[in-house]
């Protein structure tokens, strides 16, 4: 059918399907957890816990849960936990969370309430296991920012 692929070529397909996205469309809900090795682009809402390699929350989107990336790119609502090597919260993004990072972007107009601490790598748990270190040390508190605070 669709997904058949060459014999030879096996895993060349296989490669190829995990490079598209998955998609939780708007007016889709989901409750529960989501694990994928691949990249996610979130339109809907998402009550559960997520692990994904790329989370992309757009306009519109949320989640409610523990959050656990590479890469995390938010522009919709987040509440909760996000663990990422990388962040951007975009200039949509309303956050409310704890959030442990590598790097971090935020952009003008982001709104984000909760505790933030830099660390040297993220380390990401199984998708049978997502939990998150709770914040030791020096801690940084942000509170919101509203929009024209540039």
């Amino acid at each position: 059918m669709w997904f058949r692929s060459a014999p030879n070529s096996a895993s060349g397909a296989a490669h190829q399907r995990r490079s598209v996205p998955s998609i939780l469309a708007a007016g889709l809900r989901v409750d529960g957890d989501i694990a994928c090795e691949g990249e996610v682009h979130i339109i809907g809402t998402l009550a559960g816990n997520l692990t994904a390699d790329k989370l992309t929350l757009g306009e519109g989107g949320a989640i409610n849960g523990t959050v656990e990336a590479s890469t995390a790119v938010i522009n919709g609502s987040l509440s909760g936990r996000l663990a990422a090597v990388t962040v951007i919260l975009g200039r949509t993004a309303q956050v409310t969370a704890d959030i442990i990072y590598v790097s971090m972007r935020i952009e003008p107009g982001a709104i984000f309430e909760g505790y933030s601490r830099r660390v040297e790598r993220v380390e990401m748990a199984t998708a049978d296991a997502v939990q998150l270190p709770s914040p030791r040390g020096p801690v940084e508190q942000h509170g919101a920012a509203a929009p024209g605070d540039d």
